[in-house]
């Protein structure tokens, strides 16, 4: 039998889930930029909050460019930042899967 190396739809899965978060922080972050969200908003403050966590690696690191980009290298910078916490998140249930495997034989 051979071991799976990478599980497609844990990675989907996360990868929608991150990117159904990512998309409201990035709006309650606007919102705070702009001075329109109330800091008694606890639920709207926790997604302004997500959305500094949610946009590494790309607009942390390549922000100049994202900036100069537009809209487009924005969102696509997000989509990127969706499909970098798919991986990771795969590869640590993956990775906790395999040491469960193990301790159990």
């Amino acid at each position: 039998m051979k071991p799976k190396t990478f599980d497609w739809v844990i990675f989907l899965i996360s990868v929608i889930v991150i990117g159904l978060l990512a998309f409201p922080s990035f709006f309650a972050a606007f919102a705070e930029d702009e001075g329109t969200l109330s800091p008694d908003n606890k639920f709207g403050n926790f997604f302004a909050g997500l959305f500094y966590v949610l946009r590494f690696p790309t607009h942390t690191l390549l922000w100049p460019e994202i900036a100069d980009g537009g809209p487009f290298a924005f969102l696509g910078g997000l989509f990127v930042n969706c499909l970098f916490y798919g991986l990771v998140i795969e590869r640590l249930v993956s990775l906790l899967f395999k040491r469960k495997k193990k301790n159990t034989t």
